[in-house]
């Protein structure tokens, strides 16, 4: 399943780049209202995305994986929800993005604990979701 650690790794960390890009232009003023929604739906498609990782884990699985459905589902729904109130609830859409992002490397852990993924992955993993949060917290933090 994984075939290719180096594309993987380049991939993943080209894909924290717009969260960057986009809040340091939304920090420093370059057409801000439009950065600011870029950031959030990026976020949100990222999020659906790495919700979707874990879908097609619980399909390849013998255990029973009801839970990580459930939290695919959940993670996935909840990110949409933030893009949704961001007009109105700008901070809150931003700590769920965060929530979301921290609950889906929870579940990463989790399957790597039970073996299904490399040690290389998991330390992917955790690496790209400090940029990200951190990226959010400096969106957070100075607007």
């Amino acid at each position: 399943m994984y075939r290719d650690p180096a594309l993987t790794k380049l991939l993943t960390y080209a894909g924290a780049l717009p969260f960057w890009a986009l809040g340091l232009a939304h920090v420093l003023g370059y057409q801000p209202a439009l950065a600011a929604q870029a950031f959030i739906a990026y976020g949100t498609g990222i999020a659906c995305f790495m919700a979707g990782t874990l879908w097609s884990q619980a399909q390849i699985r013998a255990q029973d994986s009801r839970l990580m459905l459930i939290v695919s589902n959940i993670t996935a729904l909840a990110a949409i929800g933030g893009l949704l109130a961001y007009s109105y609830l700008p901070a809150l859409t931003m700590a769920l993005h965060v929530a979301v992002f921290l609950v889906l490397l929870a579940a990463d852990l989790g399957i790597h604990r039970k073996g299904d993924q490399p040690a290389w992955y998991l330390a992917l993993r955790r690496n790209v979701t400090l940029l990200v949060i951190a990226a959010y917290a400096v969106v957070m933090i100075l607007t």
